[in-house]
């Protein structure tokens, strides 16, 4: 069964081994670098207000500490982390419900196009960790194992917020397949509860708050309970998004054959699996199964446990968030097909062709695999490219970008992607919009601006003195490129590079009044009058000069004097 799911693995992502970083990773690989154990587990610093310690600090700093930022260890982990999740998932179904029931559940949940983020993305290893402990809390709780279950539910909360559900989820099982009466039941599920209360009490978006406000307001998401129904169901079967394939439909669908192939492999062998098992298997053992009544009813509710989460105003829906409940659905599901092996089979062959038109169709949700393979595809070009244009950065040097690809994962924040390309901590940087002028604290360095062109890469935009004659046959863009670079500089109130700026563009253009005029609003705002006298009368002297220009001109014609 093992080298049947590596198959299906490595048939459907096996591309995804030599993706790049995107987005989130850089943050965690920034905040982990030489941060200390306590530092990691410490509720500070967190993106988006999450507290996840094991699955994002943690995890990052050990694969980053042992391996370096390395792409193909994080996609490595991923990959053995989601195998270790199907195993327990087979082994936690075999134990409730058989070997054929586990082997058709397996399979189709195995299929789900929500495990692009958990495996193609290096930061979805938290959605993994949550599954994984989740899994280990569920089956340790059909064996009344408390402590150890406790033990697994305290992990995955601290892998991710929705695990809260599984308190839930293990009060069902104990009522609904152990037989337990419900005050017995929440008795075994007490500790949890208990656990879920104290993780509430601290969590920062929850009790937090009343230590360490949190200022930024949620954003509510509007849509409604009808679609946000229907979306979650559809994606049970890859249908999330009518597939509309990129390519061409049969191209698509051969590249799910080998895919098909294992899920078939899949069914077909826990069907053989499970004649065997009956064939030896004492009556005793056949009835300590739970009946077939009482497992759908268990995955039932478990599904509908696990995606209440999407109901939280604050919730974008993504297809990963509907994997936890995915897989109490799937358990309900494969109960009923795997009594009827055939339909089992079509249904398992149909999900993986549906997945593999699903992941072919764009799409702007981040989620998607057709956004995922492209963002990393754009941004590997945009980091050689960038390489490649700037080999090395001088310390604490800052670099600005405009004009990039949307929806690719480039930059967060102060651009920690850029200290992990370069293996430089002082580097910063962002968009032209985040640009401003060195605070009086800040340590000196260079400034480098980029254009991104789609023909031709990076563009670099220098700033300060240059050859005028030689850049503008370089760049055919070169007069907007610094037309919006002196107004960044502007913007950003670094008054004297600015009116640099404009002072080059005038040089190019000596009949533009508004760059006269601007190189004087800018020499006047760094406090040099008769530079901005100059300008002015410079500006007002052109034809096209306005009345604005001409009183400016009029209002410092003071400084042009000569003194005596």
């Amino acid at each position: 069964m093992v080298g049947l799911l590596a198959l299906l693995l490595v048939s459907q992502y096996g591309y995804g081994l030599r993706g790049p970083f995107i987005n989130d990773d850089y943050v965690f690989l920034d905040k982990t670098r030489v941060a200390s154990w306590s530092t990691i587990w410490a509720p500070r610093d967190l993106l988006f207000h999450y507290y996840r310690p094991w699955s994002r600090e943690l995890h990052f700093a050990t694969l980053q500490r042992l391996f370096g930022p390395r792409e193909t260890v994080f996609h490595l982990a991923s990959f053995a982390l989601w195998l270790a999740v199907m195993g327990l998932w087979y082994a936690t179904a075999r134990r409730l419900a058989g070997r054929q029931v586990a082997a058709v559940a397996v399979a189709c949940t195995a299929v789900l196009g929500g495990f692009a983020v958990p495996i193609l993305w290096a930061s979805g290893a938290q959605e993994l960790w949550l599954l994984l402990f989740a899994l280990l809390a569920l089956g340790d709780a059909g064996r009344a194992a408390t402590s150890r279950t406790t033990a697994w539910f305290c992990l995955a909360l601290l892998s991710k917020e929705t695990a809260v559900v599984l308190a839930a989820v293990v009060l069902l099982e104990r009522r609904l397949l152990a037989g337990d009466a419900w005050r017995k039941a929440l008795a075994r599920s007490a500790p949890l509860w208990a656990c879920a209360a104290v993780w509430a009490t601290f969590h920062p978006l929850l009790g937090g708050r009343f230590f360490h406000p949190i200022h930024e307001p949620a954003l509510a998401v509007h849509r409604g309970a009808a679609s946000l129904a229907a979306r979650t169901l559809l994606s049970m079967v890859n249908l999330s998004s009518w597939p509309h394939p990129e390519s061409s439909v049969w191209p698509t669908l051969l590249r799910g054959l080998p895919s098909a192939a294992a899920v078939a492999a899949l069914i077909a062998w826990g069907a053989r699996a499970a004649r065997g098992a009956r064939a030896s298997q004492a009556p005793a053992a056949t009835a300590a199964q739970a009946s077939d009544r009482a497992l759908i009813a268990w995955g039932c509710a478990w599904a509908v446990a696990g995606w209440l989460p999407l109901a939280m105003p604050s919730v974008a829906w993504h297809s990963h968030y509907v994997l936890l409940g995915a897989f109490g659905a799937w358990l309900a599901i494969a109960v009923w097909l795997a009594r009827r092996p055939r339909l089992a089979l079509a249904v398992g062959v149909a999900l993986v062709l549906l997945r593999a038109a699903e992941a072919d169709t764009p799409t702007l949700d981040w989620s998607s695999e057709w956004y995922l393979r492209r963002a990393a595809a754009f941004l590997e070009h945009l980091r050689a490219d960038l390489l490649r244009r700037l080999p090395s950065p001088p310390p604490h040097a800052r670099l600005f970008f405009v004009r990039v690809p949307s929806n690719v994962g480039f930059l967060n924040g102060d651009a920690p992607a850029l200290r992990v390309w370069y293996g430089d901590p002082t580097l910063r940087g962002g968009f032209y919009t985040d640009y401003h002028a060195r605070a009086a604290g800040e340590p000196p360095g260079e400034d480098y601006f980029f254009r991104y062109d789609s023909t031709s890469g990076w563009v670099p935009v220098h700033r300060g003195a240059e050859d005028l004659a030689v850049a503008r046959r370089a760049n055919p863009r070169w007069e907007r490129d610094h037309e919006v670079l002196a107004e960044t500089l502007a913007r950003g109130e670094d008054w004297a590079r600015a009116a640099g700026e404009y002072a080059k563009l005038a040089a190019v253009d000596s009949l533009h009044v508004d760059w006269a005029f601007n190189a004087g609003v800018c020499e006047e705002a760094r406090g040099d009058s008769a530079a901005a006298a100059r300008w002015f009368a410079r500006a007002a002297a052109l034809p096209g000069a306005d009345a604005e220009t001409r009183a400016r001109a009029e209002r410092l014609a003071r400084y042009l004097r000569p003194r005596r």
